[in-house]
């Protein structure tokens, strides 16, 4: 679910960093639900374009997404560099590659990691449910991007989100190293509350809590003394985030989003700081 980079200036294991975030994206899924409207006169062009097409409108028709974003890893660390990232987003049917398209607009948040490749086995009014794939890098956990070092592994993942209302999602998701490179299994559970503004823009709030298996800490953590225990299984971070999104025109639209995370278990005794914050902003191009 609930979606954001690792939030650690070292690899750091983030609830919504490692797996909560990811429950935004059950291949592009988002934590922020859309809300029923009744209009009492004709819908303006944003509001048609919050409204999106039917599955069987979009089964056989491709959208695309394009933009670019600036991101931090540790706001709070002055000596970390902004990264400059391109986006791109890819949907046909119930396949999605990359970041959310168009059809997903009042359900965009960028406060997530995004899928290389999903599959959505479900998708109704309260349940959705999703496979997915993404290649990751296991130097900063970040997903693979074409520009950063280091070894890469594939992870899958399988996520549930339920509507509880029209504003309120729970999700759960687990994820699993599937080249056995040493990144172990994750578990994610969160909960996201999304409140549109107006007809052109929404906010999103979403917290979350995430446990790992041993090999899992690590591997996230392999920069730092490991414990004088060693590393077992158990809760790595409790994660919050906010993100803000705004459509200039029913094409463009702009977002930001800031999270932090507090550290737990083994993970806050080996930890640099007990408080860690990240952010990014960007700029997106919507397919209609």
């Amino acid at each position: 679910m609930p979606a954001a980079p690792s939030l650690m200036s070292k690899p750091g294991p983030w609830a919504v960093g490692t797996g909560f975030a990811c429950l935004a994206c059950a291949g592009g899924t988002a934590l922020g639900q859309d809300i029923d409207r009744t209009p009492l006169a004709p819908m303006s062009e944003h509001e048609r374009d919050a409204n999106p097409p039917s599955a069987e409108a979009t089964a056989h028709r491709w959208f695309y997404t394009l933009g670019v974003k600036v991101q931090s890893r540790d706001l709070a660390d002055a000596t970390t560099d902004l990264s400059l990232r391109p986006v791109l987003g890819l949907r046909y049917g119930r396949w999605r590659f990359g970041h959310p398209t168009g059809t997903e607009w009042l359900r965009f948040s960028g406060y997530r990691q995004e899928s290389n490749l999903a599959y959505q086995l479900r998708e109704d009014e309260r349940l959705k449910v999703g496979l997915s794939l993404r290649v990751q890098n296991l130097k900063d956990n970040s997903s693979f991007d074409g520009f950063s070092s280091g070894q890469n592994t594939v992870r899958g993942r399988v996520s549930v989100n339920y509507a509880l209302a029209p504003r309120w999602t729970l999700g759960s998701d687990i994820t699993q190293d599937l080249m056995g490179r040493g990144d172990g299994t994750t578990l994610s559970v969160g909960a996201s509350y999304g409140l549109p503004l107006n007809e052109r823009s929404a906010m999103n709030w979403s917290a979350g809590l995430n446990w790992a298996t041993a090999a899992h800490w690590s591997t996230q953590w392999h920069l730092a003394p490991p414990p004088a225990e060693g590393w077992h299984a158990g809760l790595g971070a409790l994660g919050m985030g906010l993100s803000y999104r705004y459509a200039l025109t029913p094409q463009w639209a702009w977002f930001g989003t800031v999270g932090t995370s507090r550290p737990l278990g083994q993970v806050r005794a080996i930890s640099p700081s007990t408080l860690s914050w990240n952010g990014q902003l960007g700029l997106l191009y919507f397919s209609r």
